[in-house]
This record gives structure tokens, sequence and C-alpha cells, in this order.
């Protein structure tokens, strides 16, 4: 038996071994034991060559960012921001998301490489500042 998506596509369902591999490259632990979530990322800029600025949302009363994880490789940039707080019932009730900068230094200017939200394994928009 196979289980599928609405769309009728086949859900990838990994085995333990590919979960646990997977969690040593993009779930770290908090160092100091707090619980944490993935940030949702909404865009990308480079601020300038080599430093790229993530726009995530986050609850900023009560999170913070604990560890911003890159991949790179010739084509992409394969990233994911994780948060993570103090656990209190503050936190529970912080409903006030802001779109909030995170920066990462790559090993090399993006010139032209995508940059990859890998939760949901999607190309990020570039992020243009209204102001």
């Amino acid at each position: 038996m196979c289980a599928e998506w609405i769309d009728g596509s086949e859900i990838e369902e990994w085995d333990d071994d590919a979960h646990a591999a997977w969690c040593a490259i993009w779930a770290p632990k908090c160092p100091i034991g707090n619980p944490q979530r993935s940030a949702t990322l909404v865009g990308y800029r480079e601020r300038e060559p080599g430093r790229l600025q993530l726009r995530a949302l986050v609850r900023v009363k009560t999170e913070g960012d604990c560890d911003i994880i890159v991949k790179e490789d010739d084509e992409t940039v394969r990233v994911r921001v994780v948060l993570c707080w103090q656990d209190s019932d503050d936190h529970w009730n912080d409903r006030d998301y802001w779109n909030c900068g995170v920066h990462a230094y790559l090993d090399k200017p993006l010139n032209g490489r995508k940059v990859i939200w890998v939760d949901e394994d999607v190309e990020l928009p570039l992020y243009v500042p209204d102001w």
C-alpha cells in the first residue's frame, strides 16, 4: 500500500536511518536545551557579496534564532533557520509575528545561484525592501 497526497502524488516515506541523517544536518539540537521550531522563510537578499540575509517570520517577544544552516553547491544555496524559545505560556500566547532579517555568511557570493528553503523545497523570492 502506498500513501498519496490529495493531488495523487506519492508521499515520500523515509526510513529511520534517512530521517536521522537529515536531522543531523538540518535539525541540530538547541545548545542550551530550549524547545525549537523551524522558521517560515519569506525571502532573501544578498546584503553584500557573500552575506545572505534571509527574511524569517519570528515572534520577536519570545523567540530568537538558534541556528542558521546553509549548504552550498554550484547551483543552489539551501537554507533553514531554527528558532528557539524559553518554554512558557507567554510564548504560546504570542501571536505577533515580525518579518525579521537573519544573516548567514556564504563560502562565495551568490552569483545567480538559487536560494532554496529546505523545509518546503522551494526557491525563495528576492526580498526588496519598500523603503
